[in-house]
């Protein structure tokens, strides 16, 4: 390993340094506070070490080439120490020949390294349409004998024959099922944790287990396979919200703060597609982004086709990714002459006024250097997605004023506004011969903490232009970036904003889009697609096309009951328990009817107490309606206060209670 692998792929110091790292590695056992003695370890390497994979990597680096070099038209696919062959051929025959050819070499290649491969953990899978077809595949890898099978398990997710992903879809439900029992033991309909927690741990817990290498699978599964997922974030809702399973699925989904299984698979299919393309270009993934090959089956999809139709559906179509930042800062980057201000003393926070703002800002920008080059730069986007433009203002030390406007992309949000501002002002005194410090004045916080950071913890490709900008700029003059309030009166600040908002008009053609906004505009488009299309309904009448908030407050009760009225299905209500056959009555026993005297309001009898009865029309809560609404006619939207609907429905319980059917 070190004399034909290490030496020849990396310098002869790393090399060494690699190999004293390894070299004479102890460890011993604490039992108690009782120490073993230290045992050397001769092979291996640190568990937990960014080494390790580093290392593997070389290690097998000639592997993939080996592999390419076995066969024709055969793919390789690695990821640390799982290796995978993709075979294709006209017929079964050859794809298998080619197959063993590749299991053949790879044996080679192990004996000839001195690593032995496990036949024992190989699998092999038929990819056909045929079910006929995958009956008899055998291979050979390393004297053991390979069984094709109807799934592979690869890296979490098993495939099918049809890539389909049944099979997958059914181990998360087997996953995932004892996980929702969890989340249900920790509440229940009088106690229990507080509904923000409740959500945090279904969408973490619950949904990030069947999220799982999504991108990948998810958008061509079929459609009842996703439906199988669908249901257990249904099952993950009901716990959340305390909704009978009777409850329609898209109020039950909306009241727990979970996304459809559907609107997330166009997300998910689109952020892999960007991330593809952001790809370098000789990048196998990238190639496959970039293919159009002729579908054969109408029923299959993709994440490549499903996330062009998003991007499309988002007003994307056309829109340049851009790539990828490859080569981050180095850690050991110093930075010294670089300071960061991200605060302008008490004075300048939120709540206060904008006279107390401003004055705060302009006592704390008069202990900076005066005789200075000052940068006011500001980032505008339309509705803070779209049409993003950059603006600034300097002023030289020598007395000069600049303005400089750029377009920031199509699609954008304020804060990648606001960097592509800050980059256009810094290049354009880069070359400034003055040694004067220089100021830059940002209203972004945002934008500045992500700088503050340091060089190398910059993921974007814009952070790092900035960075290294910044970098250029301070070999030769100090620099300071603070961030100023906006809106306040600050006349700097204002022209500065006017700029931005100038640029945001300019051709925004050739500007790439970052994978992260066009991933976030997919969302919003498909989030507001789903919640456009969802049926008529009580629950619609409230909300409209709008999300509910999280029930704040322990009242873990009140705000089951509030989630099963918006929702339509109200535990309490004679009405639904006669339909259920919870409340029957001598004449009829159960139905549907709400017509049925069974069903009538138990307070005034007028008509079923459905849960728009009961919040809006009922008789007995004109007087309750008046008082906390001022009207005896309460608007439907009124009740997305989760508070005047728990009033509500514990003045029907008052009124209901003398009547027999129970307390409060």
């Amino acid at each position: 390993m070190l004399h034909l692998k290490l030496l020849k792929l990396l310098p002869r110091c790393l090399a060494t340094w690699i190999f004293r790292f390894l070299r004479d590695r102890r460890a011993r056992v604490e039992v108690n506070g009782v120490h073993s003695s230290e045992r050397v370890f001769r092979a291996g390497l640190p568990q937990g070490s960014v080494l390790a994979p580093t290392i593997y990597t070389l290690w097998a680096a000639d592997l993939i080439e080996t592999l390419r070099n076995a066969s024709d038209r055969t793919d390789v696919l690695m990821y640390a120490d799982d290796t995978a062959t993709l075979s294709a051929g006209a017929t079964v025959e050859l794809a298998v020949a080619r197959a063993q050819k590749s299991a053949d070499a790879l044996a080679r290649w192990a004996r000839h390294w001195k690593m032995s491969i496990a036949g024992q953990k190989t699998q092999a899978l038929l990819l056909t349409q045929r079910s006929r077809d995958e009956r008899g595949v055998q291979l050979l890898v390393n004297g053991t004998q390979v069984t094709g099978g109807t799934s592979l398990h690869l890296l979490g997710v098993t495939f099918d024959r049809l890539l389909h992903f049944k099979d997958h879809c059914d181990s998360l439900r087997r996953k995932v099922r004892p996980r929702t029992a969890q989340l249900r033991r920790m509440t229940g309909r009088t106690w229990g944790l507080r509904e923000a927690q409740l959500r945090t741990v279904a969408n973490g817990y619950v949904r990030g287990a069947l999220e799982y290498a999504a991108g990948a699978w998810l958008p061509a599964a079929s459609p009842s396979h996703v439906q199988l997922v669908e249901r257990e974030l249904l099952a993950a809702a009901r716990v959340v919200t305390g909704c009978p399973r009777s409850t329609p699925r898209d109020p039950l989904l909306a009241e727990a703060g979970i996304p459809s299984a559907w609107s997330t698979r166009k997300t998910l299919a689109a952020r892999t597609l960007c991330r593809a393309l952001a790809l370098p270009e000789d990048d196998p993934l990238r190639r496959v982004a970039e293919a159009d090959p002729p579908t054969r089956l109408r029923s299959t999809t993709g994440w490549r086709q499903l996330g062009r139709s998003a991007l499309i559906e988002a007003g994307a179509e056309g829109v340049t990714v851009e790539p990828r930042l490859e080569v981050p800062l180095l850690p050991w980057t110093t930075c010294r002459p670089i300071a960061f201000n991200l605060d302008v003393g008490p004075g300048g926070r939120r709540a206060s006024s904008n006279e107390t703002r401003r004055e705060a800002a302009r006592q704390h920008l008069a202990a900076l250097p005066a005789q200075a080059t000052w940068i006011w730069s500001d980032g505008s986007a339309d509705a803070g997605v779209r049409r993003g433009g950059g603006g600034a203002v300097i002023f030289t030390a020598s007395g000069e004023t600049l303005e400089v406007e750029v377009a920031a992309g199509g699609l954008c949000s304020r804060t990648r506004a606001e960097l592509f501002a800050l980059r256009a002002a810094l290049e354009r005194v880069r070359d400034e011969p003055s040694p004067a410090p220089l100021v830059a004045c940002s209203d972004s916080r945002a934008a500045l903490s992500l700088l503050s950071a340091g060089a190398a913890a910059q993921t974007t490709t814009i952070g790092a232009a900035i960075w290294r900008t910044l970098l250029d700029i301070a070999e030769r003059r100090q620099v300071t970036l603070q961030w100023v309030p906006a809106h306040c009166g600050l006349a700097e600040n204002e022209r500065a904003d006017a700029l931005a908002k100038q640029a945001a008009t300019l051709p925004q053609g050739a500007v790439p889009s970052d994978a992260r906004s066009l991933t976030r505009a997919v969302h919003r488009t498909a989030t507001r697609q789903w919640r456009e299309n969802w049926p008529d309904s009580f629950f619609k009448t409230i909300f409209g096309s709008t999300l509910p908030l999280p029930i704040p407050g322990e009242d873990r009760e009140a705000a089951i009951s509030v989630h099963q009225l918006r929702a339509g299905h109200w535990g309490r209500s004679l009405q639904y328990l006669h339909r259920i056959g919870r409340h029957p009555s001598v004449a009829c026993l159960q139905c549907p009817d709400k017509r049925c005297p069974a069903a009538l309001c138990a307070v005034c009898r007028e008509e079923a107490d459905v849960p728009e009865h009961v919040l809006l029309r009922c008789p007995a809560l004109a007087g309750a309606r008046l008082r906390l609404t001022g009207s005896i006619y309460v608007d439907p939207s009124r009740l997305r206060d989760a508070d005047l609907v728990a009033a509500l429905e514990a003045g029907y319980l008052r009124h209901r209670e003398p009547l027999g059917y129970g307390p409060p």
